[in-house]
C-alpha cells in the first residue's frame, strides 16, 4: 500500500523559506499550540472544514449531504460538530456558494512529486522545495520518502522544524536533508511551555543533534513584543546557538496580525488580539544583541 500524506496548502513562488524561488509544501499535524501561530488550521492531524458564514445562503444543502449529520441549523445559523466531522469535504462539493472548505488533501508521493515537478523551472536557479506546516516531521515516513524523490532529481530540500519530534525522526531526515529551517521560540522552559504547551527540552536537544550530525541550519525566531523580546531570553539564545555547528544565520521574524485574521475564520479562540508587530528599534536591538554573539542575523525571511 502506497504511503500518504496529508498535505493543507501548496505555496508556490515561496521566496522566504530557504534560497531561491521555492515551492513550500505546509503539512498537517502540530505537537504545539502557539499562542502567535499563523496555520492555526494546520494544528489537527486530519483535513477539517472552514465555514464561512459571510459566503453562506443558507440553502441548507451541506445539512442534507453531510452522511455524520454533522452540520445542523440553530436559529438560523450553520453549526458545525466538529466532533462528529470527519473532513469527507462533500459539504464543500455541495456548496453552491463556497461556504465550506476543505483544509487537508490526502496525496500518495508520487502525486505530490506531480505537483512538485511542475515548478521545477525555478529550481534550477537555486530555489527548491520546502517541507513546512505546522509540524511536517508529525508525518516522518511520507516526508522522508519524498525528500528522498526530490534528491534523486536534484532539488534542494529544506525541512522547516519546531523541532518537538523524537530524535530518531530528527536523524534520519537529516540524511535526506539539505538545509533546516528550525524554531527557537523561547529559552525559558516555563515559558515555552506556557506560550506553545510543550517543554523545550526535546527541542534544544534535536538542535544539538543536528549540529552534532554535520546539518545545515538556519535559526528562526519569531519575535513576539512581552513574550520573548526581552534582553534576556535573546541573550540565552544567542549564548546557546553560537556554541552549535552549521549555524548559517538566524532569521528573526517579527510577529505580524495576519494570525489574528486566521484564527477568526476557523472560528479558534486568539490569545494575542492586542497584541502590535514590534517596533524596528525592537527589533534591531535584538539583532544586536544576537550579533554580539558572533551570529549573522537577518531581520526578516
Amino acid at each position: 500500500m502506497s504511503i500518504t500524506g496529508i498535505v493543507f496548502d501548496i505555496k508556490k513562488y515561496s521566496i522566504h523559506d530557504g534560497p531561491g524561488v521555492r515551492t513550500t509544501l505546509h503539512m498537517k499535524g502540530c505537537p504545539l499550540s502557539c499562542w502567535w501561530c499563523h496555520n492555526p488550521e494546520s494544528q489537527s492531524m486530519v483535513p477539517t472544514i472552514l465555514f464561512r458564514e459571510e459566503k453562506c445562503i443558507g440553502c441548507g444543502a451541506c445539512v442534507k449531504a453531510c452522511p455524520n449529520k454533522a452540520i445542523s441549523f440553530s436559529e438560523g445559523t450553520l453549526i458545525t460538530d466538529y466532533g462528529l466531522c470527519d473532513g469527507c469535504g462533500i459539504c464543500e462539493d455541495v456548496c453552491p456558494s463556497g461556504a465550506r472548505e476543505v483544509c487537508g488533501k490526502k496525496y500518495t508521493v508520487e502525486q505530490l512529486m506531480v505537483e512538485i515537478r511542475k515548478d521545477e523551472i525555478f529550481f534550477r536557479d537555486g530555489g527548491g522545495v520546502t517541507f513546512s506546516g505546522g509540524e511536517p516531521l508529525m508525518q516522518p515516513e511520507f516526508v522522508i520518502e519524498v525528500l528522498k524523490a526530490c534528491g534523486h532529481e536534484g532539488y534542494h530540500r529544506a525541512v522547516d522544524t519546531c523541532g518537538f519530534v523524537n530524535k530518531n525522526v530528527i536523524i534520519e531526515v537529516a540524511k535526506v536533508t539539505d538545509l533546516f529551517l528550525y524554531d527557537l521560540k523561547h529559552m525559558d522552559p516555563a515559558k515555552h511551555r506556557e506560550y506553545t504547551g510543550a517543554d523545550n527540552a526535546i527541542i534544544l536537544e534535536n538542535l544539538k543533534t543536528l549540529s552534532d550530525v554535520g546539518a545545515c541550519i538556519n535559526i528562526r525566531f519569531p519575535f513576539m513584543p512581552g513574550l520573548n523580546s526581552d534582553d534576556e531570553n535573546i541573550k540565552a539564545m544567542g549564548d546557546f546557538v553560537s556554541k552549535l555547528n552549521g549555524i548559517t544565520k538566524v532569521n528573526i521574524l517579527p510577529y505580524h496580525t495576519v494570525a489574528k485574521g486566521k484564527h477568526q475564520r476557523w472560528h479558534m479562540d486568539y490569545k494575542l488580539p492586542d497584541m502590535l508587530p514590534p517596533t524596528e528599534n525592537q527589533t534591531q536591538r535584538a539583532a544586536e544583541i544576537l550579533r554580539s554573539f558572533g551570529l549573522k542575523t537577518e531581520i526578516g525571511g
